[in-house]
């Protein structure tokens, strides 16, 4: 199976090009910011019609709810449009499959686990762009026969990773002998999976897509499976690290529960997380651990604006 990757040198495309291309029956085409802005249907249409893959895998987005909330325009031209050109570029070259790269943050924020068909409340523009492009890639499906998977990843953690996260900042405390700050109570659960396992995921997805009917499209929440409440993981993460201390600060807009029910995607794809939290937090405390304390500042956010462009999700 021939597959052509947006996004590739993204977070987690760097994961999925390095296991598709280790595995057998998968020829990769990697592509990234420098040589496809999804954003330019034109270049897109070029790069897909001159490939004729079996299936595009769209990872390329831009990410996070807080630079959304900055520069919603380029995050709907980007994230929707751009999936809009890509789907279209599928339909013009007869690319049979296409898969999405979405997020747990289309369903916004509950006290449940959220279910492939729980309802869709997304917070902010990025969650909103990415909830749109799901809605298209399923009308492109039920129109032109493409096969469709949508793929969405909770939290993803793992060595490498830039964006901001809670275990990331919790890490970096506590190595630092700093204070965690949880808002709220802490008892607002997430839950988080590794790259590897998202890889993984997309991996049996494609080969599910070979296999199934024109016009499907399915979707599959991706996780480790564990929700953990913010001040438990704070209390692992400072007894792990041996140092740090936690205290409790007045709540904000990012003091939710979100987290994923893995079932379908345990059943129908046979998936099983290979990192469990405890793997994936010894992982970042033994990453952080071998980087001098010192080369974060204090209080880094690790939010890297200079470094987003069209990455993964």
């Amino acid at each position: 199976m021939k597959v052509l990757i947006t996004g590739a040198g993204g977070f987690i495309g760097g994961y999925l090009v390095d296991r598709l291309r280790a595995a057998a029956g998968f020829e990769v085409e990697a592509t990234d910011r420098d040589d496809l802005d999804v954003g330019d249907f034109d270049l897109v249409s070029a790069v897909i019609g001159e490939s004729r893959p079996d299936a595009v895998c769209h990872l390329a987005a831009l990410c996070g709810a807080a630079p959304s909330r900055a520069n919603p325009l380029e995050y709907y031209r980007v994230n929707t449009q751009g999936t809009v050109n890509v789907l279209d570029a599928c339909r013009k070259a007869g690319v049979p499959s296409f898969l999405l790269a979405s997020s747990l943050t289309v369903f916004g924020s509950g006290n449940d686990a959220k279910r492939e068909d729980s309802a869709h409340a997304p917070r902010h523009p990025y969650a909103v762009s990415k909830s749109a492009a799901e809605g298209i890639a399923r009308s492109y499906s039920a129109e032109f026969g493409l096969r469709c998977a949508i793929v969405r990843p909770t939290l993803v953690v793992g060595p490498g990773c830039k964006e901001p996260h809670a275990i990331g900042d919790f890490v970096r405390r506590a190595i630092r002998g700093e204070t965690i700050e949880i808002q709220g109570s802490g008892d607002h659960r997430r839950d988080f999976v590794h790259p590897s396992d998202v890889a993984d995921a997309i991996a049996a997805c494609l080969v599910r897509l070979e296999r199934s009917d024109r016009g499907t499209c399915e979707s599959f929440n991706i996780s480790e499976g564990t929700a953990i409440s913010m001040k438990s993981l704070a209390e692992s993460i400072v007894s792990r690290a041996g140092a740090g201390g936690i205290a409790f600060a007045a709540s904000t807009n990012q003091t939710f529960s979100l987290f994923a029910d893995i079932d379908r995607a345990r059943v129908e794809l046979k998936f099983e997380p290979r990192y469990s939290l405890d793997r994936i937090v010894a992982e970042m405390i033994r990453e952080n651990q071998e980087t001098r304390p010192d080369a974060y500042a204090p209080h880094d956010d690790c939010r890297h604006d200079d470094q987003r462009s069209v990455l993964v999700a």
